[in-house]
């Protein structure tokens, strides 16, 4: 094979996770590129004067420079979190863009009780003990010992291949119910920012979601490069989704390998203009 011939450099491409977003590029007039990464102490040194931005966690500051631009733009006030684990990731949000409310979702019980111990100091934020779907019902929930990877789905046999300490499995049973649903049951009428982290169920958590999606400004989702899940969303399904509803993908963060070291998740940043 040439070194320089078309098949090399698609070969290439898969290897070092870019394939997915060249072919992007090809098919939208968008063009796509993975957010760098920075030296984020170097930034805010020579960013911010004084020494008042080290008081900052190490996660809010990551999340400060990558999240300004919607956050500055779009007049962020309300979000939905669905898959918010133990809070850590609202809580660095909320460090960095204070004045928001959070709607928090967890289904996971025992996760469910540190997010609530997490966000308790925190009265802008609720906690709402359930998972989101396009139905309600009862469900069983795969939780791995690894939490964040629990999932609604089981694993497809790459997922423990390219992660080997995943796979140590207790079955729980979850309720499941729209996110349309049970945000009006919480009497939220409109929200700007909606974040799902739900390992391959976003699909699912969009086709409950329509009335939520009329109002929002941003989403940001996982898309999945590789199906980790047994019948996971894909980057393409929620692209699609979400394109259809007049939002367009601005930005690509947190490329997620496993042993393998090409991309297999990708966070995606779509925004409504």
């Amino acid at each position: 094979m040439a070194p320089n011939s078309i098949f090399s450099r698609i070969f290439r491409s898969v290897l070092d996770g870019s394939f997915a977003i060249k072919v992007m590029n090809r098919c939208s007039r968008i063009k796509y590129v993975p957010a760098e990464m920075l030296d984020t102490d170097k930034y805010f040194a020579e960013n911010y004067p004084g020494h008042d931005w080290r008081k900052i966690s190490p996660t809010a500051r990551s999340i400060l420079i990558e999240f300004s631009p919607f956050f500055t733009n779009k007049k962020i006030h309300t979000i939905a979190y669905v898959g918010a684990h133990d809070g850590t990731m609202a809580i660095a949000i909320n460090e960095v863009f204070p004045g928001c409310t959070f709607y928090l979702f967890e289904p996971v019980p025992d996760v469910y009780e540190k997010l609530v111990q997490h966000a308790e100091s925190h009265n802008n934020m609720y906690c709402i003990n359930s998972a989101v779907g396009d139905k309600e019902e009862l469900l069983d929930m795969y939780v791995d010992s690894f939490s964040p990877a629990s999932s609604i789905l089981p694993y497809e046999s790459i997922a423990l291949q390219e992660y080997p300490f995943l796979g140590k499995i207790n079955n729980t049973k979850v309720h499941v119910n729209t996110l349309d649903k049970l945000l009006k049951n919480n009497s939220v009428s409109a929200v700007d920012l909606l974040i799902m982290d739900v390992q391959g169920y976003e699909d699912n958590v969009l086709e409950g979601a329509k009335q939520t999606l009329k109002t929002c400004k941003v989403v940001i989702s996982e898309l999945s490069l590789q199906k980790l899940y047994s019948g996971s969303s894909t980057f393409n399904s929620v692209y699609q989704t979400l394109i259809s509803k007049g939002f367009k993908l601005q930005y690509l963060l947190n490329p997620m390998k496993g042993k393998s070291r090409t991309i297999l998740q990708i966070d995606g940043v779509f925004i409504r203009e």
